[in-house]
């Protein structure tokens, strides 16, 4: 929160430009886009994103079914 409100304005919420460019250093800490080593980068299409991919709709798609089953027990 270096420079986001001017306590010298009655109102600092409204003396900002509203077409204002924000600057990356005012809500980010200095070198936190760059990957610390070690770290593998996101790809997409790569074989870890589709593996990624796979586990999280097939985890979608058995909680749904789980769901369905249930309702149709529930019901019976």
């Amino acid at each position: 929160m270096k420079r986001w409100l001017d306590l010298s304005h009655d109102k600092p919420w409204k003396s900002r430009d509203k077409n204002r460019k924000i600057h990356p250093d005012e809500y980010m800490q200095p070198g936190l886009e760059k990957t610390p080593s070690g770290v593998h980068p996101y790809v997409r299409g790569s074989r870890h994103y589709k593996i990624g991919m796979w586990i999280v709709w097939s985890y979608y798609v058995i909680i749904i079914g789980m769901v369905i089953r249930l309702v149709w027990v529930l019901n019976t």
